[in-house]
Formats: C-alpha cells, structure tokens, sequence
C-alpha cells in the first residue's frame, strides 16, 4: 500500500469513484499494537496506534473492530488530541439478558441476537478493485471514533487526502518484512486507543496458568478463516484483503519464575496491607486512590532450573529490538516488525521455548554456498525437552524449503520460524513468517509409521508461505487456486522424498477418493464462500483442488514448446517478490487462465468451465472391440454422473454433521456436466509386445456417447510372448540351463508377477491357472490390453468391458503403478475366482511392486476364503505371512512350527506388507466366523512378539495386532437375546474352544493396556487401542456392554486422546441415552480448558445425534414394554406402529430433512437433554463459532418456540420521611436551639413497589351450577312457512351454501364489550360492528351495514319489524347459482298462524329472555323497480299492531336443543366445539325455555341500528343481508341486573353464539318468486 499512496496538502479532494457497499473511505497505512500479558489473570492490556489517510476531505468518523475488549473512550486521541468514540462490544450479543427465561427450545431467538457477529455473507471489495478505489471493510464497525478537530486547531487547513501514482518498479529485492522508512505515516491521521481484554474467548489461548495444569505455561494466537478473531486481541481493521506495515511490541515476564511471582508494585502494596493495623473486624480498609490489594496467586513448585528459564516471544515479522522493563525489571520487552499483512496474519507465541537452528544444522556448507542470497533462515521452537522431537520431525522442512527456492522462487521473507505449541484445533496455522504447529505432529526417531503424513503436513505450512500469506486470493472465489497452489508444490517435493511411484500412487488414490467424495456438493469456485462452514469443507478443497491443477498441468505439458505450471507459479512468485503490490501480491483464477494461455498453446476454457465452475467427476463407461474388417479397435466411451448425481446420497452418521450446516447455510450443490469433454490418450500394447500411443479427444458432438476408431498397425500373426516365456522358463529350470540358450523367436522380457511358478509352488500355494477356453480366447486377441487415459488426464471412474487376462498382462507387463493399481481396482470388483486368487498372491509375494499395489492385492485377498474355492484365501494369507516373517522349526518329534521373526522395520515397504497381513487374516471367514486356525495365528503372533533387536518401535504394529484379534472373534452376525460369549456352551468343543479364545484375547487387550499405563507408548495408542476393542466387541454383542470400562478414563489428568477415545466409545455404544454420560460429555463440551478436546467432544457429540438420527441407538433407555393382550389371552402385535417404523427407517438416511424429523420426533420431550446443551450454550469458555454450532445443533434436534418468558423488577420508589432535629449539647444558646427547631431534616429511602397503587374493583364470577342431565323432552313445535335462513356472524361476505338444507335457525356471534364501550354505546351516531344474517339459498357479496351500539341499560334487545316485503327476489342476472328448494315439512304445510303470540323464553328466576328485532336497512342498495313497489304496498297497507311485529327470538347455542333428527348443528352455522362458544354457560337450557340455570352470565348487547326513523325512502340494493338494531326499552321495563363476564385472565371479553328465529308479520306481502 505504501508504494501506491502519497501525502497530498491541498485544497481540493481528489476524485474518487463511488464506493462499494460495507466498503469505508479511508485506508490504514501503519499500525503499532502494544501489548503486556499476564498470565495470571489471563488477560492482555496495550494501546493500538493506527495511521491512516481518508479518502473523503469531509469525513467526520473513522469505524473500526474490536470485540471482547474494554476501550478506555476518554483516552483515545486522534493526532495527539483526545476525541469522543463509542463502542459497542459485539460478544455482549452472546450474553442472554437476565430478563430473558429461555432454553433450548428458543435457541433461535439466541442465534438471531447473534446473527451481527456472523452475517451470512460479508461485503467484499477484492483486492485489484482497491488500487482505483482504496477502501477497508471493516467486519463489526464496533467501535466509532470522531476525527472532529478541537477547539485550538485551525479549521482552515486542508485536510491530507490520497493521491494515487503508479508503483515504481524497483530493480533491487527487499525482504517483504523489512521495517518501512518511508515516514509517509508522519503525514496521515494518528489514532491511539488504550484497550484492556475482558473473558477471553477468542484470539488467545493461556496453556499451563490454570489450577492443576502442570505443562508449561504458554500463550499463542488462534485464527480462523472468517475475520473477526483479529480485532478479538487488539483494535484493527479485520480485512484480509487491508494489507500494511505492522510494528508489535510485547511486554511479558522475564523468566519462568516470574510468571508466577508479582511485580514489585504489587509486592510492596501487599508488603504494606500486612504490616498496616488491622480494623476490630479482621481487615483493614483501603485509603482513597489505594490500589486494591491483588489476589494471593496459588503456589506454585518449581525448580530451580525451571525457574530459571527464559521466557520467549515470537512474532510475525523480524526481532528489532529488546529490552527490560525500566518500570519492572522482572519483565522484558520485545518489538517486531514486519511489512504487509493483514491483521488476521499477525500471530505471537510466548512462552519457554526452546531454539532449534533447522537451517545450520541440516544445510550442508555446499548447498549454503549454492544457493547464496536464497537460502532461507529456517528456526524451531518448542517446550522444553522436547528438541529432540523437533529435530527429527523438522529435518525435512530444511530440504523442502532448498528445493522450492530454486524451483518457485526465493523464500519472500527474511526467516521462517515454526513453533510447537500445546491444544491446537488444527495441526498447523499459518502466519507472516511463522507457522503456529501443534505437539501432536512431533514423534521420535523410532517411530515411522506417521513420518509421511507429518512430514506432508510441515511441507505444506511452509507453501503457505508462498501462497497464502505473501500472494492471497483476489476473492474469496480464488481460494481454491491458492490452496491447490499449496498442495500441488507439496507433493511435488515429497516425489523428489518418497519416489514417483509414491507420487503417481497417491494422485490416483486421492483421484479415486474425490470420486467417491464429489457427489452433491458445490463447486470449487462458489466453494470460497463456504469455507468458514467447518473444516470439512477446507478438506474438499484441499482434495480436488491439487487434482485439478494436476490435470491441467498434464495436457498443458503434452503440446510441444508449452511449459507446466510450475513455470507460471515460478513467474508469479517472483513478481511479487520483486515488487509488493496489491496486484502482484493478489491472485485470482482469470489471471492464471490467462498465465496459462500465454506460456502454452492450451486454452483451458473447458477445463475451467467444467472442473472449476462444475461439480462432479466423470464416470465413464467403455466398451472395446477389434473390427477384424477395417483392422481398427473401435473404442465406445458414455459417460453416467448425470445418471448417478440424480439418485439420493444416503447419508452416515460421519456425513451428518457436514450435512446439517451445508443444509443450514444453504450451501446448494452445483451443477454435474452432462459431458466432461478433453483429451485422451489411449495406449495399446498390440501383438508385438510395442506400445502405441493415441492422442485423442473427447468432445461435445455425440451427446450419448463417444466412439473413438483406432487404426492397429500389427500385420503379422500374434506372438504367444506369455505362454512362450512361461514354457521356456520351466524348461530351462528343468533343463538347469539359462535363458540364452532358448529359441531365438521368443521376445525376452523382465515380466512383473512371475514367482511361484514351478510345480512344487503351484501345488503348495493352491494356486490355478486359466482355463482351456479362456487361454483359447486369449490366443483370438489381437493385443495384450488397452491402456486408457494412459496420461493420467482425467479424475474419473472408468469401467471397462477389457477382459481379466489383459488386466493380468497389464498387472504384469506394465510399469506404470497407476496401470497397476487400475488392474487391482478390477480384480477387486470382480467376483470370487481361483485365478484372481493365485494373481493377488503372486503380486504379494514379488517385492518389485510398490508396497501400495501389494497391500491392494492382500486387502482383497479375504473374499477368496469361500467355500466354492475351499477357503483358499487364508491359507495364501497365512503362507504369505510365513514365507516373510516367520522361520520354519523342526521339533524332535518331526513337527513343524512357524514361530515370527524378531521384528526389523528396516524395510519400510515390507513393514507395511507386515502390518497389512495380519488384518486380512482377521477378516477371512469360514461359516461367518473366522477360523480357528486364523484365530490361534494372530494369538501366536501377539504373544511371540520380539522387538528387541529392532531399532523402531512396535507400538503401532502391536496396536494393528489388537485391532486384527479382535476383528477375529467378532461374527458376521449375531442376533441373540445374550452377548457370545455368555451362550457359549460348555458342552461342544468348538463352543469350548471359542469361549477360551475369546478369554485370552481380552487379558491380551487388557495387559497391553497395563503396559501401557507403566511405560507409556507413544499418544497411548496401546490404551486407545484397547478402548476401541472392548467397544467394538461390545458393540456387537460378543461380551456384556461395561460402560465403567470407559468411564474411569474420563478423568482431567488423563491425555487428551485418552478422554476423546473414551468419550467416543461411549457414544457408540449408546450410552447418551444415560442422563449422566450425555450431561457428562456436554460439560466437557462446553467447560474443558483446551479448544482441541472441546472441538473432538462436539464433533462426538454430533454423531451420537447422528446415530438417534439414523435410527441406530436411542436418545433415551427403552423401558420395558407390557404385552398387550386382548380378552382371550393372545398377544396383541402393533402391526402398523411397527411397519411405520420401519418406514421412517428405510427413508431417514435418503434425505438430511427426514433425518431431522426423526431426530426431533427421537429427542421431542427430553428435558434433560434440553437442559444440559442449554447449560453448555451458555458457558462462558467457549468461542463463538463452538457457539453457533452448538445453536445450530439445538435446531436440528428440538423444535422451534416462540414464547420469550421476561422478568422484570418490581418499581424502584422513593420514601421520603421527616428526621426530628434536637441539639444534643445541653450548653447550647436559645438562640441555637431556636434556630434548630426551624430546620427540617428529610431522609430519603428507596423501596420496591409489590403492590399496585390502587385496586380495581372486579365483580366476583360466579361458578356455574353443576350440570344434571334432564331425559329429553317431547315437545311439537309448529315453524312458519317461510324458511328459516342462516348466515354469518362476521361483517364479510356471505358465503355460497353446500346444499338445500333446510335450517331452523341462525347462529349469531356477539362479542361482550367492556364497561367504557358499554357506557359509550349510548350514542346513536357512534359506528358499530354489525350482524350479517343470509337467507337460505340466497348468495349476495353485500357487507352489513354498521350500525351504532345500544345503550347499556336496555333490558331487552328488541328488533323493529321485519317486513316479509323486504326479501326481494335476486337478480336474473346474477351469476350465483341457485340451490334447490328444500323439501317442506308438516309444520310447514299447516295454516300461517300470524295471530299467534310471540315466544318468549323464561328462564329460572322468572324473568324473560331479550327480545331482538332485526328491521331492514339496506333500503340505498335495492333496486328502483322493487323499491317503489314495496314503497306502494307500505303505503297502502294499515300499521301493524304493536303486538303482532316480527321478532327474532335469540338463544344461546350452547342452550338449545337440537330438533329430533337434525343433530346438535343442524340449525347452527357454528359448531358446538367452536372456539367462539361459551361451554362454560349454566347446562340444561333447551329450545323450549326449560331447565334454564338462575345463574346466567349477562350477554353482549346486539349492536343497535342508525337511524330509527323508517319513516325515509329506502335507497338500497338487493335485501340479502340484515342488521341488527336496538329500540329503546319501553316504559316500565325492569333492567336487566349487570352481571360481570368475559375472560378473568385475559380481560377480553366472552363470545356467544345466539340462533335466531324469524315470525312474519300479519300485514300482507308483495308477490315473490316462487323457489
């Protein structure tokens, strides 16, 4: 950044372009951090300088990050002056506030308080964007500073802005992490912040400080991949792409003794409180500005010699000085500086460390002078006592780091330093300039069997390097090609270690792995968004990414005058080591196409389009035959990913973790091409034993499948080259002659695989050889065998139709081990046979294989152990094991033993043939167990073990010997109601035999674990080992399950592996189903102190859900099930209950989404569960990302609640109370006195208010009565030949009905109002809701119009009359159907009886019910052909009498009795077991007025109707719809007694549902439309 920025003094901005969202103006130039540790109270203090310039001249606040801190406001300065700045500390988003009563069923209301600290996707501005627009992006804005000038500063000057200028190229080549003298950071805006860390959580990591940690006290940096843990140390920017200057200062103890001594300050401050009296109480109180005494620190014992030892920092960057504390000369000081980081870069370890010089003490003088300038600076440090590890571990790192100089580029820093620290998550973390490395990787110079694996892992940290640190992705879509980068230069330098056949073997073994592996997920390129999800996905990225740059290096290789990558790698490298610039130092995808393009002839748009931006791997299906016509081999290749990618993935309890957050972060699967398009190369051997190559392609034409025609150039007759050679070497053996005295025709060749071919050993060894047909069919072939994609071009899966014999050939006759291991992949697909038996064997047996093809062939040795081949395969097995490790005794009585070789692991190729034998002899089976010679073998190899002459260990090899006894006694299968070992008999011999062995086997197990405990192995992997036995023979059923077996090794002394592998055999075997195993494991989870055990914890956690998920354990112990027996004593079976079971079974492992419902239908109801996580989600150790997944594990196993329990304080008053004053001195003046009588001393107090202030006076509810059923009553009731209609209770349209029912009622809904509504219904003009009545059979879209509300001391509701005129006839031209008429009944046939009194129901106490009129208003909406009829008839017509108007009689729902034959809703619109329906009402109410309760609640009033005077001319439309009014009560009325109802809870008030009955009036009707 420096070289592209200048200081500009004017008075004009310059003129930048808009900036990018979440982007802010401005751009760090330089940052100093200041840091001192302490150890004891875990916690870091310091002050952060940050230089930077603004882009925008107007800009009045600069927003940074910081979490977990407290930022001293009142101190912080910009340029010398102090400013105001607010902060907001984003983990206090991860507290639940006290008031919040929620647990794990309200996980997500928790996660959405802490979505700010991980949004779903970040703003990102990449980095070539910021050399037109330079910007930061800030990850939290948390904390906002005010760059406004003081009072005293002039405001006139200019404010210093940015001036871009292009880089200057340098021709000299600085170390990257030189210190900048440029001085331009004098000239921006100086920002100093004192901070103070609180709860560390993230960024740091204290080992050894806590009580009854006996390691070494250390402390290091943790990083992650997403920003946010950089600014959790120090306020910064977290931006990776905001690269500058850093100059770190540390201050920390000086020696080991004083990390756990006090400073001379606190010593002296202590020294003071001891000697300074006492107050009567015991203890002394502080002086004002005291300091408060510190807390006693816990003894400590060390020697002498520990005592001594110094403390260490390192640092990113190069050591410029160091110095002791002139305020505390117990601590040192010591500064670092270094050039172009990010803050997420930056890391420090302090602690005792060792110092190891890798670089003097593994670099030859000659190659120091060879490779000058470049050679780097390679450091190691450690703990103490452990150099030597570090010496044999690193030695490679030296040789790696001479052949990448050379090869790629000088190393782009001054010095690389790796340390070794204690509890890392990952094994290494890279850094500017160092390497932070975990203690697991360290391993003896005896041990050999992890030398590959570790030494592969330290090799790609330095990569890092490169790649990572120095040259970053663009974007976070270039992430892929940095890590590729990565791994691809690794394994280049271990084929120059481990040879190209290690090489070749293990691209083919990774390519094969991605094939399996590469099935539903994204593609490389969307994959960079995603990497934060969980290391699984870095995993993926580092499997396919190195296969894919592979592949490109390998077609771009095959056209003449092009270069490999490795030349553009090279290129890249070194321009950024020239010149660091954003554009040099920043890599993206497009610029390494267009680098590819240029340095070859290749254009690799197809590649990209389909291995970049693609999913998947090609799976090829080929079909090969020999045209005997056109002398061509015709070659059919289809290829089946878009097939297979369709069909589901079942998923297993190691998937579900991965499948669970790629579900929750939508992580989406990307598209598979239908055709994956390329060149390749086929090679095919013809007759005359020449190899021809064909350069071929696969493209796009042929959709369904490609044909490739390939000219043979043989002419003559097939030499038999096998069949000769194999002769002649059998004669010449017999013959005792050599092979130069054989026939000249026969073609001499060195042919792999040909040993054990005289008779003797055929007949030893049980082996076979081809059958008569097949050697005729091999004579028919016009070439040995076809070799595809010969140039290793394509990651796919091909499945051929070549027949076995030319595999054999291929095996045999090829140099390739990829050809070899193709032939093995074959034979391992194929079906059992003698031959494949006797091909296998005779490729373990040659040493000229690799050791991976040999291992290959052994592995797939016990499927020959069938008894259609007479278990041929474990005697091969046994014969191998004997021919290489065993001798061969002849006892006095002429019996032979075979007892092992003392072990030399020498050879590292036979130790892993030696290791990979005995587990496949475990593996053979003979009538689903294994056989007892196989068992006793592998007993005898255990108990006859010799290590003593060997110079490496056997702590492995012995640990593999376990692991195959007890494969040996575990069956295939094994269903019975006891474990094995308790059903065996005493009786047969066989059952005798087998319960013996099982006995030895286990006191085995058991004293390699005592060993173990005595003289510890290395990692205890003799104790793992055995923990993982026992569990695996519990697990399937061979011995009783013994959870106190695992359980005694839980404890916090033990090694962390220990406690991971106990934990984990607990959850196999289905122990969290124990309350206190699964409340065990989850405090463990959430309280141990180290992040590595806390991350392998929550991962075991997550597949024992994965295992309730499945369906393979249970979440709870299975209580005892009663059987169920029916009257006559048969056991009642739950058929479908169980066919629903295995239902869910079947189906829960197709999709992530059923796995989740089975697990939350498996753990619905378990509290404790609920419980425990909720008390691990709250722990105040935990990181923030162990956070949210434990968050997002909640989701998947416990439904989601929406309820939010909060709890407040009680009211906070004052109390103000009166002090008498008197005088106290009884020689006080009048005038004293006078003057204290006129004061009035008041003392106030505070006190919580438990009580409301006043009381509000509620009428008691009155219990309803108890109901008494009454036998039902026969009563004739005589209904009006008008049908009745129903409708609605609500104001909206009324809806169509379902069919000619004839109803007796309407059902109404009143809504009770509160005593204020009540008492403001008295006014008519006031609008209402209003009740929507709909005849029967008639549909009319027309709202009810409000009306205004009673007064509340009506005593009755009556309804105006309803003229029968009213109901008009509908429209022709309505589109609404009509139903049809509902057939009359008797009552309706009778005479009108119009002079008939109105009913009305009395109830117990006598009084009778409300009388409601329902009158028609809607006159505005009929039409003006029926208005003015019905407008001529009223006017004709005499007034009705008072006593002969139309009333609507309205009876609670829950009170009436249904008509015989109609059922409970026969006449109502709303069901009896509506919400709306008040059931607690007084029972025994009919239609008939009977049984009534005294004790009714009092109702609603009916909303009344505006205006009452109907007297107007109606202006309505059709008359489908009513409203109800209210008339005044006439004179004389008694009121109705105000009766309290509504809901006493809540304070809403109570619905009822009324029916309704319509009586027609005596005047005459106009004419309807008969229905």
């Amino acid at each position: 950044m420096p070289a592209l920025i200048e200081n500009e003094v004017s008075g004009e901005p310059a003129v930048i372009s808009e900036f990018p969202a979440g982007a802010e103006p401005f751009v760090i130039i330089k940052q100093d951090v200041e840091i001192e540790v302490d150890f004891l109270e875990q916690s870091i203090r310091g002050v952060s300088t940050i230089h930077l310039f603004t882009i925008n001249p107007d800009q009045e606040e600069i927003q940074l990050d910081a979490r977990q801190c407290d930022i001293d406001l009142e101190n912080i300065t910009v340029d010398g002056y102090k400013t105001t700045a607010t902060f907001s500390d984003p983990y206090d988003l991860t507290k639940v506030p006290r008031q919040w009563q929620i647990g794990a069923a309200q996980h997500h209301i928790l996660k959405r308080r802490m979505a700010p600290l991980r949004p779903p996707k970040r703003p990102e501005v990449p980095n070539k964007d910021r050399v037109t627009r330079p910007c930061c992006v800030p990850a939290d804005r948390s904390l906002k500073i005010s760059l406004r000038r003081p009072d005293g500063m002039s405001r006139d000057e200019p404010r210093r802005t940015l001036k871009l200028k292009a880089p200057v190229k340098s021709d000299r080549d600085p170390p990257r992490d030189a210190p900048d003298d440029s001085g331009e950071e004098k000239h921006g805006i100086k920002i100093s912040i004192p901070f103070r860390s609180k709860n560390i959580r993230d960024g740091l990591h204290f080992v050894g400080v806590d009580e009854g940690d006996l390691r070494y006290p250390h402390v290091y940096t943790l990083h992650s991949l997403e920003p946010g843990t950089a600014s959790c140390i120090f306020p910064c920017v977290d931006d990776p792409a905001s690269r500058h200057p850093w100059r770190i200062s540390i201050k920390c103890p000086r020696t080991l003794g004083d990390v756990f001594g006090r400073s001379p300050a606190a010593q002296q401050s202590a020294t003071t409180a001891a000697l300074a009296p006492l107050s009567p109480g015991g203890s002394r109180k502080r002086k004002l500005g005291e300091p408060p005494t510190p807390p006693a620190s816990p003894p400590v014992f060390l020697s002498e010699e520990d005592r001594l030892m110094e403390m260490t920092v390192i640092c990113s960057g190069n050591l410029s000085g160091e110095q002791i504390d002139p305020k505390d000369p117990r601590k040192k000081i010591m500064t670092f500086e270094s050039q172009l980081s990010a803050a997420h870069q930056i890391a420090f370890a302090i602690g005792p460390f060792e110092h190891i010089q890798l670089w003097s003490e593994f670099r030859t003088e000659e190659a120091d002078e060879k490779l000058g300038a470049n050679a780097a600076k390679i450091h190691a440090y450690c703990l103490p006592r452990r150099a030597d590890e570090v010496r044999n571990t690193c030695a490679p790192i030296v040789a790696a780091a001479d052949f990448f100089a050379p090869e790629f580029g000088r190393y782009p820093f001054e010095s690389y330093k790796v340390v070794f620290v204690d509890d890392m998550v990952p094994d290494t973390v890279a850094a500017t300039s160092m390497s932070l490395c975990s203690n697991r990787l360290l391993y003896p110079e005896d041990i050999v069997d992890t030398e590959i694996d570790v030494t592969r892992t330290l090799v790609h940290a330095l990569a890092s390097q490169y790649f990572g640190v120095h040259v970053v992705p663009n974007q976070r879509s270039d992430m892929w090609l940095i890590i590729g980068i990565q791994w691809f230069m690794t394994d280049l330098f271990m084929r120059t270690l481990c040879g190209n056949n290690w090489y070749r073997f293990h691209l083919k073994t990774l390519s094969d792995r991605l094939v399996e592996t590469d099935v539903h997920r994204p593609s490389l390129h969307d994959l960079g968004e995603y990497l934060h999800i969980g290391d699984f996905e870095l995993e993926f990225m580092s499997l396919k990414a190195p296969l894919v740059l592979f592949i490109l290096d390998q077609r771009m290789s095959k056209i003449p005058g092009s270069m490999g990558i490795v030349r553009i790698i090279s290129q890249i490298v070194s321009t950024a080591n020239i010149n660091a610039t954003i554009e040099s130092t920043s890599l993206s995808d497009t610029d390494f196409r267009r680098a590819c393009e240029k340095k070859s002839q290749y254009r690799p748009d197809e590649l990209w389009q389909q291995w970049v931006h693609g999913a998947g791997c090609p799976k090829l299906l080929i079909k090969q035959r020999f045209n005997k016509k056109n002398l061509n081999v015709d070659i059919v290749i289809t290829q089946t990913q878009a097939r297979d990618s369709a069909q589901p993935k079942a998923i297993t309890k190691d998937e579900f973790l991965k499948e669970l957050l790629e579900e929750v972060h939508e992580v989406w699967a990307g598209t598979v091409p239908k055709l994956f398009t390329g060149p390749f190369t086929v090679r095919i051997h013809e007759a005359d034993g020449t190899p021809y190559e064909h350069y071929l392609a696969i493209t796009d034409k042929d959709k369904l499948g490609t044909t490739l025609q390939i000219a043979y150039n043989t002419k003559y007759k097939r030499m038999k080259r096998t069949k000769k050679a194999t002769a002649a070497a059998a004669a010449a053996a017999a013959a005792g002659g050599n092979a130069a005295d054989q026939e000249d025709d026969v073609v001499y060749f060195n042919m792999l695989g040909d040993v054990l071919m005289s008779q003797r050993d055929v007949e030893n060894w049980g082996l076979q050889d081809w059958s008569e047909a097949v050697q005729q069919a091999m004579d028919q072939e016009s070439y040995e065998w076809i070799r595809l994609d010969c140039n290793f071009e394509w990651l796919c899966e091909m499945i051929t139709d070549m027949p076995g014999y030319m595999y054999l050939a291929q095996l045999q006759q090829d140099r390739d081990v990829v050809a070899h291991q193709d032939a093995m992949l074959f034979f391992k697909r194929g079906r059992r046979h003698g031959v494949a038996s006797t091909i296998e064997t005779r490729t373990a047996m040659d040493r000229r294989y690799y050791h991976g093809i040999r291992t290959m062939a052994i592995e797939d040795l016990p499927k020959q152990a069938d008894a259609d081949l007479n278990y041929i395969g474990t005697a091969q097995l046994i014969l191998l094991f004997r021919h290489f490790f065993c001798d061969r005794m002849v006892g006095k009585n002429g019996s032979v033993t075979y007892p092992p070789v003392p072990n030399d692991f020498a050879d590292k190729a036979q130790y892993a043939v030696q290791c990979a034998l005995p587990a496949a002899i475990a593996r053979t089976r003979e009538n689903g167990r294994c056989s007892r010679q196989a068992r006793n073998f592998l007993l005898d190899l255990l108990l006859f073990n010799d290590n003593s002459e060997n110079d490496y260990s056997d702590h492995f090899y012995i640990a593999k010997l376990l692991d195959a006894l007890t494969t040996s006694i575990i069956p295939d299968n094994w269903h019975g109601e006891r474990d094995l070992y308790s059903s065996l008999g005493s009786d047969e011999d066989d059952e005798l035999e087998l319960k013996r062995f099982i006995e030895k086997a286990i006191e085995e197990i058991d004293k390699y674990r005592r060993m173990d405990e005595w003289t510890s192995t290395y990692q205890n992997i003799w104790t793992r080992t055995a923990l993982r036995c026992k569990m695996r023979l519990m697990k399937a059923n061979v011995i009783p399950t013994a959870p106190l077996e695992f359980v005694r090794y839980l404890q916090d002394g033990n090694h962390d592996l220990i406690r991971i592998e106990a934990f984990d055999c607990l959850v196999e075997l289905g122990m969290l189903a124990k309350v206190s195993i699964m409340r065990l494991l989850l405090a463990c989870v959430s309280g141990d102190p180290s992040p590595f055990v806390r991350d392998r914890l929550f991962k075991i956690f997550s597949k024992g859900m994965a295992l309730v998920a499945l369906g393979e354990t249970k979440a709870v112990q299975d209580k005892p099930q009663e059987e169920i027996l029916d009257d006559s004593g048969l056991v009642v079976e739950l058929g479908e209950a169980e066919m629903q079971q295995r239902r869910l079974a079947a189906t829960r492992n197709q999709s992530i989404q059923a796995a989740l419902a089975a697990l939350k239908e498996e753990l619905r109801g378990n509290i404790e569960l609920q419980e425990a996580i909720w008390t691990a989600i709250e722990s105040p150790i935990i990181s923030v990302r162990e956070k949210f997944q434990l968050l997002t594990l909640c989701s998947a196993m416990f439904e989601q609640d929406d309820s939010l329990l909060l709890t407040f304080n009680y009211p906070k008053v004052w109390k103000c109370t009166r002090v008498p004053s008197f005088d106290e001195s009884p020689f006080a003046s009048s005038a004293h006195r006078a003057n204290v009588r006129k004061r009035c001393m008041v003392k106030f107090s505070t006190q919580y208010r438990t009580a409301p202030r006043r009381r509000y006076a509620t009428e008691p509810v009155v219990p309803p009565l108890p109901w008494e059923p009454k036998p039902p009553e026969v009563k004739k009731i005589k209904l009006s030949s008008k049908p009745s209609f129903s409708g609605p209770s609500g104001g909206g349209a009324p809806q169509t009905p379902s069919g000619p029912v004839r109803r007796d009622s309407i059902s109404v809904t009143l809504t009770r109002p509160t005593a204020s509504a009540a008492a403001a219904a008295v006014t008519p003009a006031a609008p209402s809701d209003s009740i929507a009545v709909q005849p029967l059979a008639r549909v009319s879209a027309t709202p009810p119009v409000a009306s205004s509300p009673p007064p509340s001391s009506a005593p009755g509701l009556v309804l105006p009359a309803l003229h029968p005129s009213s109901i008009a006839k509908p429209s022709p031209s309505s589109s609404a159907p009509r139903s049809k008429p509902p057939k009359k009944r008797k009552s309706e046939e009778a005479d009108n009886h119009a002079d008939r009194p109105a009913k009305k129901l009395a109830t117990a106490n006598g009084r009778p019910r409300k009388i409601v009129k329902l009158p028609f208003t809607a006159w505005d909406r009929l039409p003006g052909r029926i208005r003015d009829k019905i407008r001529a008839e009223q006017t004709a017509a005499p007034a009705p009498a008072a006593s002969s108007s139309s009333t609507i009689i309205a009876t609670p729902a829950a009170n009436r009795t249904p008509l015989p034959g109609h059922g409970s809703s026969g006449g109502s619109g709303v069901s009896a077991s509506s919400p709306s329906v008040d059931h607690r009402g007084p029972p025994g109410t009919n239609g008939n007025g009977n049984g009534l309760s005294s004790a009714v609640k009092k109702r609603k009033p009916l909303p009344s109707a505006a205006p009452h005077n109907h007297s107007h001319p109606p202006t309505g439309a059709a008359a489908t719809a009513t409203t109800l009014h209210h008339s005044p009560s006439p004179v004389g009325t008694p009121a109705a007694k105000p009766v309290v109802g509504g809901d006493a809870t809540t304070g809403e008030p109570k619905k009822k549902v009324i029916k309704l009955k319509l009586k027609p009036s005596v005047h005459a009707t106009p004419p309807q439309t008969p229905r």
